[in-house]
């Protein structure tokens, strides 16, 4: 490896739960990522709390409101390939609860890899590094610019 090149990037998370305890929810994902993966230099936002997002005709029983933050931290892409963050990602998820239901369902708790660094990825529909909605969601924009105030979307 070039000495000037550090395989330590920003990476930076959305998470959110609009079911039971969110800030327990929330609160144990950011430490379950932080010793999983060994993140460094953690910034965790305020809590955003917004309205779900739904689909025309959705049950009324998931217009339940979200609580969202963004997580910054460090990682170091030499222990973990993207593929495998978002391995440890679905595992912390489950682990914390989080059942299975329909995509625009109400969840304990949702862990999004939004960003890493500058960098570009596709790995088919699964792993799509910035986040495929990230533009288009402005609680995204908003926690990252509280925990990364000059952040800007990778070109």
């Amino acid at each position: 490896m070039n000495f000037f090149q550090t395989t330590i990037k920003k990476i930076i998370f959305g998470l959110g739960s609009n079911l039971g305890d969110k800030n327990f929810y929330l609160d144990n994902a950011v430490a379950k990522l932080e010793t999983e993966l060994f993140l460094t230099n953690l910034k965790k936002s305020k809590i955003l709390k917004n309205p779900a997002l739904l689909l025309p005709n959705s049950p009324k029983e998931w217009d339940q409101e979200f609580f969202n933050i963004a997580l910054s931290a460090d990682i170091d892409l030499e222990k973990f390939s993207p593929e495998k963050i978002l391995e440890i990602v679905k595992k912390i998820e489950k682990d914390l609860g989080r059942k299975e239901r329909d995509k625009w369902a109400p969840r304990e708790i949702d862990i999004d890899i939004l960003t890493i660094e500058n960098l570009q990825i596709r790995i088919g529909e699964k792993l799509i590094i910035p986040h495929h909605d990230l533009l288009n969601r402005e609680f995204f924009l908003k926690t990252i610019k509280d925990v990364e105030p000059d952040w800007e979307y990778p070109s």
